[in-house]
């Protein structure tokens, strides 16, 4: 019944000249919000989207004198929550932190899937981090090319964890195999946490994740990190190498975070929010946060994040087609 509504309200303010829009079509920049607004991270508690999420929630709640709800809704790769958000009224009230396992890497596995890149509206870039490769302590490789060597020497028996079938995790490990010529078993989790709880525990060799989600592990001594994606050192972590240090070109992974909300979001809605999260990124406190994390922050305008995602998705159907993983 709400959609019958929904459609007979846009075909009265069409046919009838003094007919009021629908309420989301009325909605104003300098109105907005004048209630929560619910940010949907499509990922656990503690993965590096959720933080990110928290750390400009709060900067948002402050700015527009509205509390910014964090909603973690995991599973199927980012899948289930960016539904949730794909399927929502288009007036800002709903928004989804955004990765190219959710609004990427997704298009690019899937044979299908319950929405498509023409269900978002893009709001903005917020940052890139590189992939790490990282094991527990206790494993015996100190180096990629250590770890390499063990993986070629027993083809399929090293396991290696990710964030879910089809996330970021997943596709840096497919492509690492490839470019590596190894044999490592995908273990796929409901989210990065656990999959580094069952990689300290030795259920699993390895993951490719964020520095975001391992720091503290990391500097605990519980994990160690043998490798940064790319060609350039982290400024958190300047000891750990890079792979094309240790001889592995075109191994340049970064995820990028970014907002989108439902595809018919206002424009100046649109605009208003992104304006407020280029001056929380631009704030020192985020900014000294972001650098701590590993973070480079970069936003961006609507059209220019739209561009990056769409290139994400043609680059990693390369990569899924390449590595024949099934849909």
């Amino acid at each position: 019944m709400k959609l019958e509504y929904a459609v007979a309200a846009v075909l009265l303010s069409v046919l009838l000249p003094g007919a009021p829009a629908p309420a989301h079509a009325q909605q104003k920049a300098g109105d907005f919000p004048t209630r929560a607004v619910r940010l949907v991270v499509p990922y656990p508690p503690g993965a590096s989207n959720d933080i990110v999420a928290r750390l400009l929630g709060h900067k948002l709640s402050e700015a527009w004198g509205q509390q910014l709800v964090i909603d973690n809704r995991s599973g199927a790769g980012g899948l289930v929550g960016a539904e949730i958000v794909a399927r929502s009224i288009p007036d800002g009230y709903t928004l989804l932190m955004t990765n190219p396992g959710s609004n990427a890497i997704n298009f690019a596995l899937r044979a299908k899937t319950p929405y498509r890149p023409e269900d978002f509206a893009s709001v903005t870039l917020l940052g890139w981090s590189p992939i790490m490769l990282l094991t527990s302590a206790a494993f015996p490789a100190t180096n990629m090319n250590e770890l390499i060597a063990i993986a070629r020497a027993k083809p399929g028996q090293l396991s290696g964890g990710s964030s879910g079938t089809g996330g970021s995790s997943h596709l840096a490990l497919e492509l690492f195999k490839m470019l590596s010529g190894t044999d490592i078993l995908h273990v796929p989790y409901k989210g990065a946490a656990p999959a580094i709880a069952d990689m300290i525990a030795g259920q699993v060799g390895l993951i490719f994740t964020t520095p975001v989600t391992a720091q503290g592990m990391i500097r605990a001594g519980k994990i160690k990190a043998l490798a940064v994606a790319g060609n350039r050192r982290l400024d958190v972590f300047p000891d750990v190498p890079t792979t094309s240090e240790q001889g592995m070109k075109g191994y340049d992974v970064n995820i990028w975070f970014g907002i989108s909300a439902p595809a018919g979001t206002p424009r100046p809605v649109i605009l208003r929010i992104a304006r407020d999260l280029h001056a929380a990124v631009a704030s020192a406190d985020v900014k000294e946060r972001f650098a701590a994390l590993g973070l480079e922050p970069q936003v961006s305008t609507p059209e220019a994040f739209d561009r990056i995602i769409r290139e994400d998705i043609e680059r990693w159907s390369k990569v899924v087609k390449a590595a024949k993983l099934a849909p």
